[in-house]
């Protein structure tokens, strides 16, 4: 549907779990083990409408009308995220429908206040995903670039024995890492 690659569902998983609390925390332990287990993230179809799904996971952020989580694993269905993560390493579905539950975002960026309204009529829910997606995919590459640089800018500082320019861009690196 809106992400088809590994790559970009990894990137999508994270994109969810960075901008939104979730309205079960440790369902993120869930999202975490599906994006570093290729073999699980390929069989992924992210969808809104689970209700044919023999196997399936629900797992909403806060401000959404959505219940907060579940997981249902050939029609059974599992409620604590260590079950969760023990069925999908012991029994792993053929294919793993996955509906990350967000709220729209409250503002956008490219229009004014008064035609947020007819751009959320006009754009489906898929447009609205990848637009989404998208913007996140770029942010993550923007700050992955942005930490390379800042590395290469230490290393310098260490080989020309600048401890002020080094302890500043540390800062900078560790504020880099703590924002995400």
């Amino acid at each position: 549907m809106i992400a088809n690659t590994l790559a970009e569902k990894r990137e999508f998983i994270i994109w969810f779990i960075r901008t939104n609390r979730l309205k079960k925390p440790e369902a993120s332990r869930v999202l975490d083990f599906i994006k570093d287990n290729k073999n699980l993230l390929s069989r992924v179809q992210f969808t809104n409408k689970l209700s044919n799904q023999p196997d399936a996971l629900l797992v909403s952020a806060v401000y959404t009308n959505t219940f907060p989580f579940d997981f249902r694993l050939s029609n059974v269905n599992y409620g604590s995220v260590d079950q969760v993560i023990h069925q999908l390493k012991t029994n792993p579905p053929k294919r793993l429908a996955i509906w990350l539950s967000f709220a729209s975002p409250p503002h956008c960026r490219f229009c004014p206040r008064s035609k947020r309204k007819q751009l959320q009529a006009s754009l489906t829910p898929d447009s609205q995903a990848q637009r989404l997606l998208v913007e996140a995919v770029r942010t993550v590459n923007q700050r992955e670039a942005y930490r390379r640089t800042l590395l290469k800018k230490i290393d310098q500082a260490l080989d020309e024995k600048n401890s002020q320019e080094f302890e500043r861009l540390s800062q900078e690196l560790r504020k880099l890492v703590y924002e995400t």
